[in-house]
């Protein structure tokens, strides 16, 4: 909220300094005749938030170069105390504003505002990303929205000293006449609360192995002593803690795949299609349960360097939540195909989709949406951790996956992109 609102006043003050500027060249070249009411709702606002008040004069070329200062000064002090960094480049790349946040977050050490020629973005953030990031809003004419890993200059080469990196989030938003906003938020402290939150989770589904392991093995001790009549309510046991055990395991291994513990991938080149077919046999039992077949579509030769027990985890999870969500009769398609040197992955079904409030939150650990994707009559079952495994697999081989409805089926299509490396080996038959 915070951003949209900060982004909403940047565009505003962008929009009304160069309508100011083309109001003064039109006033030098004709009669200055005409009355305007200079301030708008916006300006008012923030003028009354400082404890002034403006009179409505005449629109003299003097009362409009007074108003256009005026709406400068107010932007730069909303930027200045904005929760956020905020830095602005002009046409040519050189920085006119920074506040002290951004400052700040960049390591910016000697900027100053009053010098005559502004320096390039460069020469003051040595951030490829960040540089990225302006030249694609300008080339684009929209804001967008990047995280990347910043580390700061060396302040000197000759007695190097480790520089920590910084995690960074930056929002960009196109001001016009080439001009480029970029509002950075420091994610350091959030990125550590849920490294120490996922660090606790995993500490706790540790502890609870050896017990759950141990209440399997009473639990089927005294199976084979009880009476049929209650023997339904051991088994009704030994379900929720093969459930439980279950749970254990994919939280386990999170902690494993925690992109921040650099685990290490086992590469291999891999036959896609081959390794589809291999995860549907596996699940082939529940597909047939639930009436619903496998639509393959893509090369049947396309092979990749990949984590093979990974990708086959990954399409495990994708085409279990599809066959668990899908209506009977109906077909699954998964397409995998190369496009710009990337692997697309796509697995559409036919379910009832997922809920647009939802899509932001789908990877996220413990994330159900029991409320719309839970309705057929079969037990979805589940511990909604099987996306965030998804995710987290895709986040190792430096890919992207995203969730949307399928426009045609109605239901869950999820795509997946990963860097294409092409075997390099061709290994004889």
């Amino acid at each position: 909220m915070i951003i949209g609102a900060i982004a909403a006043s940047a565009c505003w003050f962008s929009w009304n300094y160069a309508k100011n500027q083309r109001n003064r060249k039109f006033r030098k070249r004709s009669r200055p005749a005409m009355k305007v009411k200079s301030l708008r709702s916006f300006e008012d606002w923030a003028l009354d938030s400082q404890g002034r008040t403006q009179q409505d004069d005449a629109a003299t070329p003097e009362v409009s170069i007074q108003d256009s200062e005026t709406t400068q000064r107010i932007w730069e002090t909303i930027v200045e105390s904005a929760p956020l960094g905020y830095v602005q480049v002009d046409q040519d790349n050189r920085l006119t504003l920074c506040n002290q946040k951004a400052a700040a977050i960049m390591d910016i050490a000697n900027h100053q505002q009053g010098l005559k020629r502004q320096p390039f973005l460069l020469q003051l953030i040595r951030s490829y990303e960040l540089d990225h990031l302006v030249a694609a809003t300008r080339s684009q004419n929209i804001g967008t929205q990047t995280d990347w890993v910043f580390h700061p200059a060396i302040p000197d080469p000759a007695d190097p000293v480790p520089q920590q990196g910084r995690p960074v989030r930056a929002y960009s938003i196109y001001l016009g006449m080439g001009k480029v906003g970029i509002f950075l938020e420091d994610r350091q402290e959030a990125i550590a609360i849920a490294q120490q939150r996922d660090q606790w989770t995993s500490d706790v589904a540790h502890e609870l192995k050896t017990p759950l392991t141990s209440i399997r093995l009473v639990a089927e001790t005294i199976e084979s002593r009880v009476e049929p009549s209650v023997k339904i309510w051991v088994d009704r046991l030994i379900g929720e803690v093969d459930r439980l055990t279950s749970l254990v395991k994919d939280l386990l291994e999170l902690g494993q795949m925690d992109v921040g513990l650099a685990p290490v991938l086992n590469i291999s080149e891999v036959n896609l299609a081959s390794l589809v077919r291999s995860v549907w046999q596996t699940l082939e039992p529940i597909a047939t349960r639930r009436k619903v077949s496998l639509q393959y579509m893509g090369d049947e030769q396309l092979t990749a360097l990949v984590d093979e027990s990974r990708i086959y985890r990954l399409l495990l999870n994708l085409l279990d939540n599809s066959i668990k969500h899908s209506p009977s009769l109906q077909s699954i398609t998964i397409v995998v195909n190369v496009v710009d040197a990337q692997i697309l992955i796509e697995t559409i079904d036919a379910g009832e989709g997922f809920p647009e409030e939802a899509l932001p939150r789908i990877f996220e650990r413990f994330y159900r949406v029991d409320f719309s994707r839970a309705r057929s009559g079969l037990d979805r079952g589940g511990s909604g951790l099987g996306l965030a495994i998804a995710a987290q697999i895709v986040a190792l081989h430096k890919g992207q996956i995203i969730a949307k409805n399928h426009p045609e089926t109605g239901g869950a299509w999820i795509t997946i992109t990963l860097p294409y490396q092409s075997p390099l080996i061709s290994h004889p038959s």
